[in-house]
């Protein structure tokens, strides 16, 4: 049973995803943080399903990411971890909520499951049910490195008694053909696991001070006829994935904004060209207009950064106002920004001209 539990390399990711958050800049964790919902958005795909998104994304796997996605649940999650999730995490969804103009809120029958979830992780885990006793079994101490795991335990031995949450199993479907027959297996709907991994944003189950990373539990952990010791190895698992995760976005984060900050060292007062930087290193990708939403920009103003950003060979400018992190060497890294070049005073009277009329047009729209 020792050896199914892993426990000393969940203690190990768990204690690598402490000392990096530790040492981290400010910069460094709200970059962090924002990657963060981006992998709770793919989570959530993995646990919820992956929905009715339209005919579009059927032939990309970029449609499905956070900032470029059609489906409509995308502002629910958004949404419920900036008004639910620990600080770091909400600030953060906040931010992608402004830039993608979300409205759409979880219906009643996701907000139930949301709640259900909530109220079984804060029920004490001092009484551990049968998953969280395998657990503390294994590892023969109550030491407070164990604590977050024994209240997922906890939360999944609570909730596997709720029929929102409980799966079923899968089974194949024959079709007969004139020279034989097909069998195709189909997969057991999902259930309510994606309303705990998003409480789990919120919610206690993890190491002080340290956001907890999205993942932390599976759908396996909900099939029926699974034993507890099955279920405890999963969450094991799942547990040291999830806070390998968490260290993983911090390490390739950290020369991602060192190279952004070498890059944009000629700027002396372009500061929201830094700003957008830690907007597009963590996510990858982003529309001019997500990005002038972001930092509360005009769109002349927005086309100023992203300019910026493709001289100093960050990020490559594409079709539809498309700006995409890059690895390319700027071609002219001496080249001044525009709004620093001859061209600087028109640029700043555009750039008026269009805060101007956006103004004058937002106040039409009252």
């Amino acid at each position: 049973m020792d050896a199914a539990l892993d426990l000393p390399g969940y203690a190990h990711a768990l204690g690598r995803a402490q000392a990096a958050w530790r040492f981290a800049s400010a910069e460094l964790r709200k970059a962090s943080a924002l990657a963060t919902v981006s992998a709770a958005w793919d989570i959530y795909l993995r646990d919820a399903g992956a929905g009715d998104v339209g005919p579009a994304h059927e032939t990309t796997i970029a449609a499905a990411q956070l900032l470029s996605t059609d489906d409509p649940r995308r502002d629910g999650v958004l949404l419920w971890l900036a008004d639910h999730a620990v600080p770091a995490i909400a600030e953060a969804a906040a931010t992608l909520a402004r830039m993608l103009g979300a409205t759409r809120r979880f219906g009643t029958e996701d907000q139930d499951l949301l709640d259900a979830a909530r109220d079984a992780l804060a029920i004490s885990s001092a009484t551990p049910g049968p998953i969280g006793t395998v657990v503390a079994a294994a590892s023969g101490s109550n030491h407070a490195v164990l604590e977050p795991l024994l209240i997922v335990a906890a939360a999944v031995d609570r909730l596997r008694g709720d029929a929102g949450f409980l799966e079923g199993s899968g089974h194949e479907v024959r079709l007969p053909l004139p020279r034989g027959t097909l069998t195709r297996y189909v997969a057991a709907a999902p259930a309510g696991c994606w309303a705990l991994n998003l409480a789990l944003l919120g919610a206690g189950a993890h190491a002080a001070g340290v956001p907890p990373p999205p993942g932390l539990a599976s759908r396996a952990s909900f099939r029926s006829g699974f034993e507890p010791e099955e279920i405890a190895g999963g969450l094991v698992r799942d547990a040291a994935a999830g806070w390998s995760g968490a260290y993983d976005r911090l390490s390739w984060l950290e020369p991602e904004l060192a190279r952004g900050r070498d890059a944009l060292a000629h700027l002396s007062r372009n500061a929201r060209t830094r700003h957008a930087w830690l907007i597009i290193a963590p996510m990858g990708s982003c529309t001019r207009t997500q990005l002038a939403r972001a930092l509360g920009l005009s769109r002349a103003g927005a086309d100023i950064q992203a300019c910026a950003l493709a001289v100093a060979g960050l990020v490559t400018l594409g079709a539809g106002g498309q700006i995409a992190w890059t690895r390319k060497r700027p071609v002219d890294a001496s080249a001044p920004p525009l709004d620093q070049g001859p061209l600087g005073d028109a640029v700043s009277d555009l750039d008026a001209n269009l805060a101007q009329i956006d103004r004058l047009l937002a106040r039409t729209a009252r």
